[in-house]
């Protein structure tokens, strides 16, 4: 789908209600992170925006976090976050503590049928839809920070589900102006095998009702081995457990086109593999790594790490990674 430039536009931005869970009318609040987690920075706001979708069909929401005086040196760099299937971009909210010396902003998007975005949970009408909205998001925020301050660059980092969104924003749109992409354990074969009756009747209802969400595999134990995440996973309720046929059989579309493009990718691609997931075939994805072409790529695996590597014990490690991949793909950066 090509998208008009003039619907792009820019952002516009509120500032969320604080945290205070009692107050239920009272919303969107500041996202709390898992227990032992550092919580978003002192001086970092949270705020929000809503924007329709590429095609108009949804409404999706975002969350931003950025600092109450931005360093000049900094403000117009940006960390665009793209997250995993049944989750929100809420469960981000520790990230700032990490990159606040690296980037002047994060910008975290739901995707349509997840979080806050509008739409039925877990549909999509084609999974491609996905990265539509994606390649908005990201031409909205560069047209945000290019008004702001004069310039932008924005880095890319997509996880799981997230993480194949990016692959085909890139290959859909390849002029997209983005400086890095680093790939969490991008959703491509599946570690595990979807049970016969389950896709039998996966493909009945998206005959009929493509728009219908069925339950998916249970992931909440799997997802880190940290407790306290799969704690705070378990009791979120913006994680919905959720996808349609019409999502499924389209991932499966897309992903086979993917896999044959692997050349095409000519973007610098930071790959971040946990080795220990259960829910990503990692070896499967190392393999896809070998067919890009680019010489402006790098592979780093993690032995012991489950799935969300961000939020695994050894999240500093990785989040020094990321830095390290961003200032290598960035204009200088203060020492």
């Amino acid at each position: 789908m090509a998208l008009d430039a003039s619907v792009s536009s820019t952002c516009h931005f509120v500032r969320v209600f604080p945290y205070q869970p009692e107050r239920t009318a009272k919303q969107p609040q500041v996202p709390q992170a898992p227990l032992g987690f550092p919580p978003l920075e002192k001086d970092w706001l949270c705020e929000f925006e809503t924007f329709p979708s590429a095609d108009e069909r949804a409404t999706l929401f975002s969350h931003l976090f950025r600092p109450l005086k931005p360093d000049a040196r900094l403000r117009h760099k940006a960390l665009m976050i793209f997250h995993g299937q049944s989750e929100h971009s809420g469960r981000y909210v520790h990230v700032p503590h990490y990159v606040k010396d690296t980037v002047g902003s994060v910008y975290a998007l739901d995707h349509r049928g997840h979080g806050r975005s509008t739409g039925i949970w877990g549909h999509v009408p084609h999974f491609d839809r996905f990265a539509d909205d994606l390649a908005l998001a990201v031409r909205r925020y560069h047209n945000f920070l290019t008004q702001e301050y004069g310039e932008a660059e924005i880095h890319l980092l997509g996880h799981s589900m997230g993480g194949l969104i990016t692959l085909r924003a890139l290959l859909l749109y390849p002029n997209l102006p983005i400086a890095s992409v680093t790939l969490s354990a991008p959703m491509l074969e599946l570690a595990f095998k979807v049970p016969k009756l389950k896709e039998m009747a996966g493909r009945m209802f998206y005959r009929f009702f493509p728009f219908l969400p069925l339950p998916t595999e249970p992931m909440d134990q799997i997802i880190s081995r940290d407790k306290n995440v799969v704690f705070a996973y378990q009791r979120d309720p913006y994680n919905h457990g959720l996808a349609s046929s019409g999502f499924y059989f389209t991932y499966l579309e897309v992903l086979e086109d993917t896999l044959a493009r692997g050349a095409e990718l000519a973007y610098p691609i930071l790959l971040q593999l946990p080795m220990r997931d259960q829910i990503i075939n990692s070896k499967a994805t190392e393999a896809f790594y070998r067919t890009w072409q680019g010489s402006n790529k790098k592979l780093i695996p993690y032995d012991d790490l489950f799935h969300e590597i961000y939020n695994e014990p050894e999240k500093p490690i990785v989040f020094g990674d990321l830095i390290e991949w961003i200032k290598a793909h960035s204009t200088e950066l203060p020492t």
